[in-house]
């Protein structure tokens, strides 16, 4: 299916622009702008031309801002030479990221209703959480393996809960850190994130590796998350095998070194990933699934060389 999106000056465009930083290049989208220097013909003639740049006008879908504003009267004249085509109104990122993701266009439009709502604290943390309250302290441990990884400062956020999440067929995240446990506003915030129908554990590094080497989450599909290296280097001192790490997010800081679009790191994280990478742990980065994974230690290796 092939999506353009139609709008008010340049809000396509950027919707567009965001979704993408999410997911990806999108090759099946595109997007066209109502400039107030254009007419009604101008408009339809810049649909046109871009609509041409698909391979396949019978499976293609108008996404327009607004019902009864020009972008979508436009779209309705572009119709009438085009009747197979669908046309919707209601543009927008919590309706475009479901359907670059795979999501039916009824069941993107669905979600968008379902998602207008009050935050409430309460409500959201009762549902989404569970930090295993019934793990037995004096079970027997050996050691475990986790084979989803991923590094990533920005922890649950869209490319983690509406591609890696799916991708993986993850039925829980963890998210470990001591810090984060100590703090009830992060809490809040990755209980809020985590997507529905998945578990959420939040774990100091000494609790995170007791739980998974007791086999507590044995038959079930977990997806680590955590912010640095550092955490990792703990876990498999305390015998988490970590076969498969992604290095997805780690921001500018004093001193660092950018060696992907997303990734800069500093000598001490070097370290930490050099230790990894001797005791078993095959590193790349791969920002969303539809991206080439890069083997992360040759990017580390290029940096250092001043390639």
């Amino acid at each position: 299916m092939n999506y353009l999106l139609i709008s008010h000056g340049s809000y396509a465009k950027a919707t567009l622009t965001s979704c993408e930083m999410i997911t990806g290049t999108l090759r099946n989208v595109k997007a066209v702008e109502f400039k107030q220097t254009m007419n009604q013909q101008d408009l339809l003639h810049s649909i046109e031309n871009t609509v041409s740049k698909f391979n396949n006008l019978d499976k293609l879908v108008l996404i327009c801002d607004i019902k009864g504003g020009t972008p979508f009267n436009t779209a309705l004249l572009f119709k009438k030479q085009h009747p197979d085509i669908k046309i919707i109104s209601g543009l927008s990122l919590g309706l475009l990221l479901p359907i670059a993701t795979g999501t039916s266009l009824d069941d993107s439009i669905k979600q968008v209703a379902q998602n207008i709502s009050f935050f409430t604290e309460a409500k959201s943390i009762k549902k989404k959480v569970n930090d295993d309250p019934d793990w037995d302290i004096h079970q027997k441990l050996t050691p475990h393996t986790i084979k989803n990884v991923r590094i990533d400062e920005r922890l649950i956020h869209g490319q983690v809960a509406t591609m890696w999440t799916n991708k993986i067929g993850a039925d829980r995240i963890m998210v470990v850190g001591d810090d984060i446990v100590k703090s009830s506003i992060q809490k809040t915030a990755l209980k809020t994130a985590v997507p529905g129908g998945v578990h959420l554990s939040i774990l100091t590094i000494d609790g995170a590796a007791k739980r998974i080497n007791s086999g507590k989450y044995n038959g079930q599909n977990v997806f680590l998350i955590v912010r640095n290296p550092h955490i990792l280097v703990e876990l498999s001192k305390l015998n988490v095998k970590l076969p498969e790490i992604n290095v997805g997010n780690m921001s500018s800081k004093s001193n660092s070194k950018q060696i992907a679009k997303s990734v800069a790191v500093t000598n001490d994280d070097i370290k930490e990933f050099n230790y990894l990478d001797q005791h078993g742990s095959h590193l790349y980065h791969q920002m969303v699934p539809a991206d080439d994974p890069e083997d992360f230690m040759k990017l580390i290796s290029n940096v250092s060389r001043g390639e």
